[in-house]
């Protein structure tokens, strides 16, 4: 026990000696030689699997060794797939860990195969039939079926497991058919047109049947394959699987022996030796990793653009800047009309309550938002500001035509007056009509400095229009504690990363007024507006329409209801900057999350050829 404690700090000090991309580390072997003509020789990796009797194969080359160091800022959760819901654990057990039967591919934007190798819709377009890969394994070699992919259809409509991809699988309401055909084929029956089922299928990661089965049927599925499980108990269908944890500190990830994608020339993916993320508390530490020469990537803030352009030939690394974000930064106000049953006290103070559910209070808020400031002060002109939902680089389901509510103090100043908060005591806050100071808390996380930025620019815009802010950070998962679960806040600030891939299909979680994700108000019973009860059924119309322009005009609608009610208000989109260590070929960087290990298995440690690639991508970015 004595020499387990101290295994993490001694294989963490050997890391820091031997530099990442390479030699030393946990199983990552020798890292091959560069001859004289700058030729790089890979290492050996014999592959005693067989070959699946349908392999896919992909069309690239690379060479085997190395280890490649990335960051996170939480610890995962669960390995367990279907019960992961914060990106803490998604980025691990969404593509690394675990595949669907169809898979979307972040250059090309079209859907395609993964554990499935072909399918087929009726003339209805509710009658989808999947083929599934002949010879396709688990990661300790058992094989991969139908079964699986029943089993997990079971799980994700179980109301005792309920995962959050539950209720993208349904149409208005209403789950999906399905049933096994034979032990390749699976046919799904749809309740209705459903212009997001493929979205909704490569969301579902499929979960390996006999080692999950047991834990289902003794109502233990849900702790199952949790962070303590021994990692040779965790079964695996993507391109890793778990070879270490060293809670707080990092995942260690190995290759799956198993994996069913090969390159051109035979070889199985991936084609590193290990896939390394450092635990770290914030993004300070993710930059000091980075600048030791402990991570091979940094997506790095706008305030250290200058210093890393500047630090790339003695770093040995280059910067990308990959254009703008789909993702969003905003912040909104506590809606809740619900008590807590266990005590009766509602969860919004009712004072606070009534200001945040009146709309004109709201849009004065937006309008005492000094985007512009923002972007110049938080993001140093890095950022575009942002009015709503979908960024204008979605060009296909940005609305344009948005109602805006630009920075503009003395019309907020204004609407405050009308709306009846006014200074009646002369000490530069408003008071309600009942004589309460409009008051109230953000919430942002300790860890993300442009956050803690904004709400202090926040803090000064409002205190100019009369409002009393207080900004409060609170780590992550507690914020999503009191999104999801207790509900106790009057204000978060916040960002949705954008979805993969980046449509309307989606996002019923976030405006559907029962979702999980319904951000001002959660999981309503019914809708608190008349409002949000249209918006309930332009989504369902929007998932249910036969055209993807159906969908786009339907889609438009309810981000203009948005922009008009203001339950959210929009700050900014900022760019996407990242620096690559100079030692890794075959990256694709996108501007969606994660940024170039989406496609963690293309990548190849190979320093001549990484050091031509990524000066490319430099230049054409």
């Amino acid at each position: 026990m004595p020499f387990r404690k101290l295994m993490p700090v001694l294989v963490l000090l050997a890391l820091v000696a031997s530099g990442c991309g390479g030699s030393g580390g946990e199983g990552s072997g020798n890292p091959g030689t560069t001859d004289a003509q700058g030729n790089y020789s890979g290492v050996a990796r014999p592959d005693t699997v067989p070959v699946p009797e349908e392999p896919q194969t992909v069309d690239i080359t690379g060479k085997y060794g190395g280890r490649y160091v990335s960051t996170v800022r939480q610890d995962p959760k669960t390995w367990n797939a279907l019960m992961a819901n914060e990106a803490s654990t998604t980025t691990f057990t969404s593509g690394p860990l675990y595949g669907g039967i169809v898979t979307w591919d972040y250059i090309t934007q079209e859907y395609e195969p993964d554990l499935a190798t072909a399918w087929e819709v009726d003339e209805t377009g509710t009658v989808w039939t999947f083929t599934l890969r002949r010879g396709a394994r688990w990661s300790d070699g058992a094989p991969y079926g139908v079964d699986d992919v029943i089993f997990t259809m079971d799980l994700v409509y179980d109301e005792t497991v309920h995962p959050s991809v539950a209720e993208l699988c349904k149409v208005q309401g209403e789950p999906f058919g399905y049933e096994k055909v034979d032990d390749h084929t699976v046919r799904f029956t749809l309740p209705g047109t459903y212009a997001a089922f493929l979205e909704a299928i490569s969301s579902v990661r499929i979960m390996p049947e006999h080692a999950l089965r047991d834990a289902y049927e003794n109502g233990t599925f849900v702790s199952a394959f949790g962070v303590n499980t021994p990692p040779e108990e965790i079964v695996t269908s993507g391109p890793w699987r778990v070879k270490r944890y060293y809670p707080q500190e990092r995942v260690v990830l190995e290759p799956n022996p198993y994996y069913h994608r090969f390159d051109r020339d035979g070889k199985r993916l991936p084609y590193l030796d290990e896939l390394v993320y450092l635990v770290v508390p914030d993004q300070n530490a993710e930059l000091l990793k980075f600048q030791s020469g402990e991570s091979d990537e940094l997506y790095f803030r706008a305030e250290d653009y200058a210093s890393m352009k500047d630090g790339e030939a003695e770093g040995n690394y280059t910067v990308i800047d990959m254009g703008q974000e789909m993702g969003t930064n905003f912040f909104w106000l506590n809606q809740n009309l619900r008590s807590n049953p266990d005590t009766g006290e509602p969860f919004v103070d009712p004072v606070k309550l009534k200001w945040f559910r009146d709309r004109e209070f709201r849009r004065a808020l937006s309008h005492a938002v000094d985007r512009d400031g923002i972007v110049e002060t938080v993001f140093y002109g890095i950022a575009e500001p942002l009015y709503g939902s979908i960024p204008p680089v979605n060009r296909k389901w940005h609305n344009p035509d948005i109602l805006r509510f630009p920075y503009d103090p003395d019309k907020a100043k204004a609407a405050l007056d009308a709306a009846g908060y006014r200074d009646r005591d002369g000490d530069g806050f408003r008071e309600d009509p009942e004589g309460n100071r409009i008051a109230f808390t953000i919430l942002t996380q300790p860890d993300n400095r442009e956050r803690q930025g904004m709400c202090n620019i926040l803090k000064d815009d409002f205190a100019r229009v009369g409002i009393d802010l207080t900004v409060a950070t609170v780590e992550f998962n507690t914020i999503i504690q009191k999104l999801r679960t207790t509900w106790d806040y009057d204000c978060i600030l916040l960002g949705l990363t954008g979805g993969v891939p980046p449509s309307a299909y989606t996002s019923q979680n976030v405006w559907q007024s029962s979702g999980r994700t319904h951000f001002w108000s959660p999981e309503q019973p019914e809708p608190s507006y008349e409002w949000e009860a249209e918006i309930d059924h332009l989504m369902e119309e929007v998932v249910s329409a036969r055209t993807e322009e159906e969908a786009i005009e339907l889609f438009n609608r309810v981000q203009r209801i948005v922009s008009e009610e203001q339950p959210a208000t929009y700050l900014v989109s900022r760019r996407g900057l990242i620096a690559i260590r100079n030692h890794f070929a075959g990256l694709q960087p996108s501007v969606m999350r994660p940024w170039v290990l989406w496609a963690s298995e293309r990548i190849c440690y190979d320093p001549p050829r990484a050091k031509r690639e990524l000066a490319g991508m430099a230049e054409s970015h």
